[in-house]
């Protein structure tokens, strides 16, 4: 019982104060913070006006039309992809992992 009571006491002696941090602890953290912090006496910001969604997605759609290739503007219909898999072939054999130590 007294071992545990003075590991305990240890743990939090060593452990509970800031005096194991430098100085310097936090400083950048806090001079952050700062700087989002409004000035006091601070007017609030007014709201922006923004697009409502049929507008955003007439200029979205205008921005992937103009970033894309002028030959693929002109080109409206679809070219099919074809995906080409080799044949697995043994079966189980095909499906079981390769050994991770080679046999000597």
């Amino acid at each position: 019982m007294k071992l545990a009571l003075a590991v305990t006491a240890t743990l939090l002696a060593a452990c509970g104060g800031r005096a194991h941090f430098e100085p310097a602890y936090g400083r950048s953290t806090r001079a952050q913070f700062a700087a989002q912090r409004e000035p006091p006496g601070a007017r609030p910001a007014k709201a922006a006006t923004g697009l409502d969604a049929q507008e955003a997605s007439i200029i979205a759609s205008n921005y992937r039309r103009s970033l894309s290739p002028k030959e693929a503007q002109q080109q409206t219909k679809a070219e099919p992809v074809l995906v080409v898999a080799p044949q697995q072939q043994g079966g189980l054999r095909a499906m079981l992992p390769l050994p991770s130590v080679p046999k000597e």
